[in-house]
C-alpha cells in the first residue's frame, strides 16, 4: 500500500487534494485518448500487433498484410488525432507511397457483426455467394440510397484480385473481412466513387483495416488565426476558398444524389499534391442528400429547430407535431460559408475570422459571404444557385486581379 508520509511535506498535508488532481488528470487523459483527440504511436502498434496476430491465425486477409506483418515494407507510423468516429486512423510509408490506415471501431468490438450465423452445435454457417451478393446490394442501399451495378458489386464482393474458391475456409475469412469494411462508410464511398476523384483513393485492406492515400490537410479550423493577415497570404486564401466552391459543386452534380458533408472543418479538406484540387477526407458523415434528411429527421421528439440537427446537417422541428421534418434544410454551401468562410460568429458579429475574413476583404464580398452564411437571414435554408454564381465570381475576380 501506498504510505503517503513518504510525500513531501506540502504534498502529504494535501494529500486528498493531490490524489484528487491526480485522478481527475488520469480521467481527463483517458477521455481525449478514447475520443480520439490525442493518441499515441503506442496506441498505433497496439493496434498493429493485434492486425498481424489476426494474420498469423489465418483470420486477416488483404493485399497490405503482406507487406505489413510479414515483409515489414510498411513503416514509419505516425497516428493522427481527431478521430473520434474511428478505433484508428494512423498514416505510414509503404515504397515511397504515403497512406492513411483506418478502422471502424466494430473492428474490435465484442460485439463484431458477423457475416454468418451459429448453429446450436456451434457450427458457423455462411452466406451463399447469391445471398452474399444480395447482403451487399441492401447495405450499400441502405448506407448510400444506390442500386449498384453488376461491375460495382464485384469490385465489392471480393478483396482486390482474390481468386479464393466459393465455400473454401479462405473465401470465408474473406467474406468475414468484407463484411466488417462495408459497414464503413468511408471505405464504401472511397471504393463507389473512385472515378470522380473526390474522396481519397482506396489503396488496400488488412482484415478490417483499410488504406487510402494521403492527402495533406488544409490547416485551419482552430489554427486559423495563424493565418497572416498579410498581403502575401490573401491571394492564396482566395484560391483556396474557389478550390473548396469547386470541390462542392462536384459534390452536388457529379454523383448519382447530391452530397451531403455533415461535419465539416478545415481539416477535413485535403489539397492533392501538385495539383490545384481539393479532396474531402473524412467521410463518415458525409451522405447523400436522402440519406442525410433521414439523419435529421429520424422521428425523434423536439421541442427546438437545433434537436433536428446531424452534426451541420440540418432540418426543422415540425410546430405541430413535435417532430423532426423531412428533408434536409440547409447544404454544403451554407455551413462552409458559415464555418469556414465567415468564421465563428455572435449576434452577427465574427468572433472568430474565417479563412474570407480579413482587412482585404471587400464590403462586396463580406455582404456575400453573409447572405450565403443565413440565406433569407436562416442558417436553416439551401443556398440559391443565383447567389453561388455570384460568389464563385467575385472570388474569381479577385484571384485574377490577385494573380495579375
Amino acid at each position: 500500500m501506498f504510505n503517503f508520509r513518504r510525500l513531501p511535506g506540502i504534498l502529504y498535508h494535501r494529500r486528498y487534494t493531490t490524489l484528487s488532481s491526480i485522478l481527475l488528470t488520469v480521467t481527463i487523459l483517458y477521455y481525449l485518448l478514447h475520443w480520439g483527440i490525442m493518441c499515441t504511436n503506442f496506441e498505433t502498434w497496439q493496434h498493429i500487433k493485434r492486425l498481424c496476430h489476426l494474420h498469423q491465425k489465418g483470420e486477416a486477409v488483404g493485399n497490405l498484410c503482406q507487406p505489413l506483418c510479414i515483409d515489414k515494407k510498411i513503416h514509419s507510423f505516425t497516428c493522427h488525432a481527431f478521430h473520434a468516429g474511428k478505433e484508428a486512423v494512423f498514416s505510414a510509408n509503404w515504397e515511397g507511397t504515403h497512406l492513411v490506415f483506418k478502422a471502424s471501431r466494430r473492428v474490435w468490438a465484442n460485439n463484431l457483426d458477423t457475416v454468418y450465423w451459429v448453429d446450436k452445435e456451434g457450427r458457423q454457417h455462411f452466406p451463399s455467394e447469391a445471398d452474399f451478393n444480395n447482403m451487399i446490394r441492401d447495405i450499400v442501399s441502405s448506407k448510400l440510397n444506390y442500386s449498384i451495378s453488376n461491375d460495382q458489386l464485384k469490385r465489392l464482393s471480393r478483396l482486390g484480385f482474390s481468386k479464393a474458391k466459393e465455400g473454401s475456409p479462405q473465401r470465408q475469412v474473406e467474406m468475414q473481412n468484407l463484411w466488417v469494411l462495408l459497414q464503413d462508410n468511408e471505405y464504401l464511398c472511397s471504393l463507389l466513387y473512385s472515378d470522380i476523384d473526390v474522396f481519397p483513393q482506396l489503396l488496400g485492406t488488412c482484415g478490417g483495416f483499410f488504406a487510402v492515400e494521403y492527402l495533406e490537410p488544409v490547416h485551419g479550423g482552430s489554427n486559423i488565426l495563424s493565418i497572416s493577415d498579410g498581403n502575401e497570404e490573401w491571394p492564396s486564401r482566395v484560391k483556396l476558398a474557389m478550390l473548396m466552391m469547386e470541390l462542392l459543386s462536384e459534390l452536388e452534380t457529379n454523383l448519382p444524389e447530391p452530397f451531403h458533408l455533415c461535419d465539416i472543418k478545415m481539416s477535413h479538406f485535403g489539397l492533392v499534391k501538385g495539383t490545384q484540387r481539393l479532396k474531402f477526407l473524412d467521410l463518415d458523415s458525409a451522405v447523400p442528400r436522402t440519406v442525410a434528411s433521414k439523419a435529421t429527421a429520424d422521428g425523434r421528439h423536439c421541442t427546438k429547430h437545433e434537436e433536428c440537427d446531424f452534426f451541420d446537417c440540418r432540418s426543422l422541428c415540425n410546430d405541430k407535431t413535435k417532430k423532426c421534418d423531412l428533408p434536409v434544410t440547409n447544404d454544403n454551401y451554407q455551413v462552409v460559408c458559415e464555418k469556414i468562410f465567415l468564421g465563428w460568429t455572435l449576434s452577427g458579429t465574427v468572433i472568430i475570422p474565417g479563412l474570407l475574413i480579413s482587412p482585404h476583404t471587400p464590403s462586396s464580398l463580406a455582404s456575400l459571404l453573409r447572405h450565403c452564411a443565413h440565406p433569407n437571414n436562416s442558417p436553416r435554408q439551401f443556398v440559391p444557385d443565383d447567389l453561388k454564381v455570384k460568389l464563385y465570381t467575385k472570388l474569381t475576380e479577385l484571384d485574377e486581379i490577385l494573380h495579375f
